[in-house]
């Protein structure tokens, strides 16, 4: 019966998730990453997501917490890497995906409402507000238009 639950799970997953970037309208987040079979979710509200490996039933692998993190809004996975970014309302976060480590934070520029998660034509992230995209620099601590020119002093 647990293999039954866990290869139901796995279908309903792959025929409802299986999107690049993944954010649920009812502030819930559910995403399925098909070539890792990972599901990661986010309950209503929460500030927490939850990293399961769906391959051989479902195995906790890790859940991914900041402090300083509020309402999740989306996340994507970087499946080279294993890396998981979360997008909330504090801003970008980046993840060890096995582990649940914080390897990064970038925030908000002020008075910059974030709202979605987006790959571009070349395959980089960009968190979007309203019709501008930014991106996330290493060695920036808030998120920068994508494309300016910036230097790091």
């Amino acid at each position: 019966m647990p293999r039954l639950f866990a290869s139901l799970l796995c279908v309903f997953a792959v025929a409802l998730f299986a999107v690049p970037v993944a954010a649920v309208g009812k502030g819930g987040v559910e995403f399925y990453a098909a070539d890792l079979k990972w599901v990661l979710l986010a309950a209503p509200g929460s500030g927490a997501v939850q990293v399961l490996d769906v391959s051989r039933g479902v195995t906790p692998l890790a859940t991914l917490r900041s402090a300083q993190r509020g309402k999740v809004l989306a996340v994507h996975v970087q499946r080279a890497s294993r890396r998981v970014w979360v997008l909330a309302d504090s801003g970008l976060d980046v993840h060890d995906g096995f582990n649940g480590h914080l390897l990064g934070h970038w925030a908000p520029p002020q008075g910059v409402r974030l709202e979605r998660l987006a790959t571009n034509g070349a395959g980089q992230l960009e968190v979007w507000s309203a019709v501008r995209p930014y991106e996330a620099l290493v060695g920036a601590a808030v998120l920068v238009p994508a494309g300016a020119r910036v230097t790091m002093r």
